[in-house]
């Protein structure tokens, strides 16, 4: 095992330990045997050495140059990766879990234990290979149910995943993942038939629905856990502006902790399939809190939050709105949801090129 610095890297030297970056988020897997497209996103990360076998690299056979595997994107490899099927798997059983618990809680006045709830996501974080492998997995799960369960499961590992970010205390990171986990349980309380709709709701069924965060809050507010986890239940759609619901507070008013959440919840909402229509594209959702964020979030939130989600799209494939394909290999930090895309031999500038925007990642 040899230290290298990363200028010297060249395809068919293999990596011997993990890469990570300094936020813990994992760039290459032991093991790796690098092409020019794992040099670019080492780089692209601002690393200075990693740890190879040798400094000569392997040659490879006629049989490994027309590999089938060398043309899929970052996306089809880790969807057909032994990691993502165990995970897939293991998060639809506890989205059955945590349906069977909600009903109980909601429907035959069952005790409601945080800590019981919570540790399948605890479980689920490491399974994935916490905050290095969290939206690699969720951004791979987005033909998946639209159910509140399996969303409550995805906001719970978002929020835990911000929180871990913002390097937040351990109690905090605990209160956040609950937070997540349970913000939607009123929605236990509305008409099945809203629940349960195949087409979007009316402004109307809107408004019905709207009273799934006061009557979680009135299922809840009585329960012995933290208040910051009841707020989230109650506040998750206030905005710092005043515009959320149900009591348009603002400003300070709601806390951090609340924040996290609301940021998680709609960036999942919005990223994911719903039955009425296809996931929106991360890079149209990520803009979109570019121009409104600092208005109606936590500003320290929705800064950590978009610094990293963005970082986690690097060496995956896109499709431009030309049609074109190319893959991720930077991007810029004014402007977030404008990297810079490898199509080909040619290098494309979104933030110098306002004509072009990514519209899907495949």
């Amino acid at each position: 095992m040899k230290l290298l610095a990363v200028d010297k890297l060249v395809p068919g030297l293999i990596v011997s330990e993990n890469i990570y970056t300094i936020d813990d988020r994992l760039v290459l897997a032991k093991g790796t045997v690098l092409d020019e497209k794992d040099i670019l996103r080492i780089k692209s990360h601002s690393l200075y050495n990693i740890f190879v076998e040798d400094d000569k690299p392997v040659e490879r056979t006629e049989k490994e140059e027309t590999n089938p595997e060398d043309f899929l994107s970052y996306s089809e490899k880790l969807k057909n990766s032994e990691g993502f099927i165990r995970f897939k798997r293991d998060i639809e059983e506890k989205a059955k879990k945590l349906e069977e618990s909600f009903k109980m809680i909601a429907n035959d006045g069952a005790p409601l234990d945080v800590e019981k709830l919570t540790e399948p996501v605890f479980h689920l974080f490491v399974e994935a290979g916490g905050t290095a492998g969290v939206f690699d997995m969720l951004h791979n799960l987005r033909d998946n149910s639209d159910a509140v369960f399996m969303h409550s499961l995805n906001v719970s590992l978002i929020s835990n995943t911000l929180a871990t970010w913002m390097r937040l205390p351990e109690d905090v990171v605990q209160v956040v993942t609950a937070g997540g986990l349970l913000h939607d349980i009123g929605k236990m309380l509305m008409p099945p038939e809203l629940l349960n709709k195949k087409a979007a709701l009316t402004e109307y069924e809107e408004r019905v629905m709207r009273d799934h965060v006061t009557k979680g809050y009135e299922l809840v507010k009585n329960e012995d856990i933290d208040q910051r986890i009841k707020n989230c239940i109650l506040m998750h759609h206030e905005f710092k502006d005043g515009s959320g619901y149900p009591l348009h507070l603002s400003g300070d008013k709601i806390d951090e902790v609340v924040s996290i959440v609301t940021v998680s919840n709609i960036y999942d909402e919005m990223t994911s399939r719903r039955t009425y229509r296809a996931p929106i594209c991360p890079f149209t959702v990520i803009s979109q809190f570019e121009k409104e964020g600092i208005n109606k979030f936590d500003p320290n939130v929705i800064m950590t939050f978009l610094g990293n989600i963005a970082n986690t799209f690097i060496a995956n494939r896109v499709m431009l709105n030309t049609g074109q394909t190319g893959e991720i290999i930077f991007v810029n930090a004014d402007h977030l949801s404008r990297p810079v895309v490898k199509c080909g031999e040619n290098y494309v500038d979104l933030s110098s090129n306002k004509s072009l925007s990514i519209v899907a990642v495949i």
